[in-house]
């Protein structure tokens, strides 16, 4: 290894450790690797997590992740670092954490179909779904990661042109949505397995929802187009608006805000945050200048009036510079991605200073997956190397 290239990445991974704000380290994790380009022919796509297959001029291919996270504090007292990544290329990501990285197979054994990865149902088990087309989920599958057994929960048929989106899970169950024309259904099927059911509710949901989660004994969704969360009985029933979140969007519940994630304007995303639970209220502080600011439930990055990246409080206070700019904000508020002098690219804890090496590199027509960590996704990162797929759970990841 040369000395450049190590002094590179220790400029990168020593400036993210020292300098970031630290957020709680219970914050469940939320990498999304999420495309650029979205398929703009439903709204399932757009509240769709992605892994993207970056190519020299730009393009993508998707897929989703998830939600669900317990309440923690808007602004944290700060919390020092205790270690330093050391002045060379970090180590795989396996080795670095090992009780959050699994690779499991990328294909069905019968028939040979491709798995992709959805949520975590809960721990130790993986919710999988196959395509029918491109995006079209057509059956769901539960992995154990302790025993490295597949069983298929249900089969989803569904019309041309709709796709099942939203996936999340709770009290025992799958839940998701479709959206044929303007009307959006609620569904669910139980983990054990069984055919899926239309939650019914008491007037028709003419928008479609960015997310789902499960809170109690009710499916709380938040609205993708004008924003609003709703909540409706996990069995059905009346849909009923949450008081003073008529605007909002589902960031981590019990914290909905506004804009949401996606933000044409260049707005800032989650400016506004507001606990449904208990009446808590956050507002960003956003300097003159900034661009793409990104905000979590503890910390807000973008890039300064000077062009450079940051990380901060949502108060303004401790301020650092990023290494690179992470566009889709911060994973569980302390994890993003810098890419290495290799070409590849580390996940890096921002809490921790520690970084992983994910291992992915350019093929040689220069193509290569892109993992790119984002505000509103859950504790699960995937991507396919080598024709097996790369499971990281972030909720594994701890402090020390």
């Amino acid at each position: 290894m040369s000395n450049d290239l190590e002094s590179d990445l220790a400029r990168v991974i020593g400036r993210a450790a020292e300098g970031a704000p630290q957020a709680p380290s219970d914050l469940p994790a939320r990498v999304v690797i999420r495309s650029r380009r979205r398929r703009s022919r439903t709204l399932a796509a757009a509240t769709a997590a992605a892994v993207v297959v970056v190519v020299a001029g730009g393009g993508a291919l998707s897929v989703r992740g998830l939600q669900g996270a317990p309440e923690v504090a808007v602004n944290p007292a700060p919390v020092t670092p205790t270690t330093r990544q050391q002045a060379t290329i970090p180590g795989p990501v396996e080795q670095v954490w090992p009780d959050a990285v699994w690779k499991i197979p990328a294909k069905l054994k019968e028939g040979g179909r491709k798995l992709r990865p959805v949520i975590f149902i809960d721990d130790r088990t993986l919710l999988l779904e196959t395509w029918a087309s491109h995006e079209k989920a057509d059956a769901l599958y539960a992995y154990d990661l302790d025993t490295n057994q597949i069983r298929k929960i249900t089969d989803i048929r569904t019309p041309k042109g709709v796709f099942a989106s939203a996936f999340t899970a709770g009290a025992g169950r799958i839940f998701w949505q479709t959206i044929e024309d303007t009307r959006t259904r609620l569904w669910s099927v139980p983990v054990e397995g069984g055919e899926p059911m239309e939650i019914p509710t008491d007037a028709p949901i003419r928008k479609g929802a960015d997310k789902l989660v499960v809170t109690g004994d009710r499916l709380a969704f938040s609205v993708f187009q004008g924003g609003g969360v709703f909540t409706v009985p996990l069995e059905g029933g009346a849909v009923t608006p949450v008081q003073n979140a008529g605007e909002h969007h589902i960031l981590t519940w019990p914290w909905v805000g506004m804009p949401g994630e996606y933000t044409p304007d260049n707005e800032p995303s989650f400016k506004e945050l507001y606990n449904v639970e208990n009446g808590d209220m956050s507002m960003a502080l956003v300097r003159p200048g900034d661009e793409y600011v990104r905000c979590g439930v503890t910390t807000c990055v973008g890039v300064g009036a000077d062009r450079k990246p940051f990380v901060r409080l949502r108060d303004g206070s401790q301020e650092r510079e990023l290494p690179e700019t992470a566009m889709h904000g911060l994973s569980m508020d302390r994890f993003m991605t810098v890419s290495l002098p290799t070409r590849g690219q580390a996940l890096v804890d921002l809490v921790t200073g520690k970084s992983g090496d994910l291992g992915l590199r350019p093929d040689a027509k220069g193509t290569m997956t892109s993992v790119q960590p984002g505000i509103t996704n859950d504790r699960l990162v995937w991507y396919d190397l080598k024709g097996r797929l790369v499971i990281i759970d972030l909720a594994r990841i701890t402090r020390g």
